[in-house]
């Protein structure tokens, strides 16, 4: 991606900064919510929860790499590496904050032993 460099308008890295912003606020909520989804199926249904886990991750996962999109949308637009850069760590970063975690049973709560 060696496009000449062009001033990009500030409504557009505005624009990109915001929906970022949203999506790594919508990734947190979501992501935890699922996983609270997912601990609470865990005693009750094991597919139930195995599903909501998945879901907690490739949420994750797409969001974390939405905001790589939009640093290659900035450089394909011809802004310099800096801003796109920052996009892209901010990626890596969240892919790694993100990372796939293990369904704990030992988190469970077991309903009412009853003898």
């Amino acid at each position: 991606m060696n496009r000449p460099l062009r001033s990009v308008s500030s409504w557009i890295l505005g624009g990109l900064v915001f929906a970022a912003a949203y999506i790594v606020t919508m990734g947190f909520v979501l992501r935890k919510r699922f996983f609270r989804q997912s601990t609470e199926a865990l005693a009750v249904d094991l597919p139930k929860a195995l599903k909501f886990w998945k879901v907690a991750h490739i949420i994750g996962f797409c969001f974390a790499i939405d905001l790589a999109v939009f640093g290659s949308v900035l450089k394909f637009l011809g802004s310099s590496w800096l801003v796109p850069g920052i996009f892209f760590g901010l990626s890596l970063g969240f892919l790694l904050l993100w990372r796939p975690r293990q369904l704990a049973p030992s988190d469970v709560q077991p309903e009412s032993a009853t003898l």
